[in-house]
């Protein structure tokens, strides 16, 4: 089962609160135990999988998919709502193999003539 930590990196102290952290956390921690439930329509799909080769998967969505896609979604509106605003960006676990949520630190660097640069921290997950 994928988890996250809630533990507060000290490097976004200045940047954000950390019930706001906290909370996009615990969220997505949520999501993704939703996700790895096993009920009647996980045990449904799998028997379409397997009586049709696998093929059904071509025309229709697994529930584990369309959740990952609300996590995305979910992920896109933190970005824009909470994170962006304060020169923060999370990144999709899914695009970092489920291992890791990694937030990138944008600083303003208007003297140098650059508009950003970033920087990287981790909340580290277990599986």
């Amino acid at each position: 089962m994928c988890q996250f930590q809630t533990k507060f990196p000290p490097e976004l102290e200045s940047r954000i609160e950390k019930h706001l952290f906290e909370e996009t956390i615990k969220t997505l921690n949520s999501y993704y135990i939703e996700a790895e439930k096993v009920g009647g329509r996980s045990y449904l799909e799998g028997c379409l999988a397997c009586a049709t080769a696998y093929i059904i998967f071509l025309c229709m969505e697994t529930r584990y998919e369309k959740i990952l896609k609300k996590i995305s979604a979910y992920i896109e509106e933190q970005n824009v709502k909470i994170y962006a605003p304060r020169g923060l960006l999370i990144t999709d676990p899914i695009e970092r193999g489920m291992r890791v949520i990694e937030i990138s630190i944008y600083e303003d660097r208007c003297s140098s003539g650059s508009s950003s640069s970033g920087s990287t921290t981790s909340s580290s997950g277990g599986r």
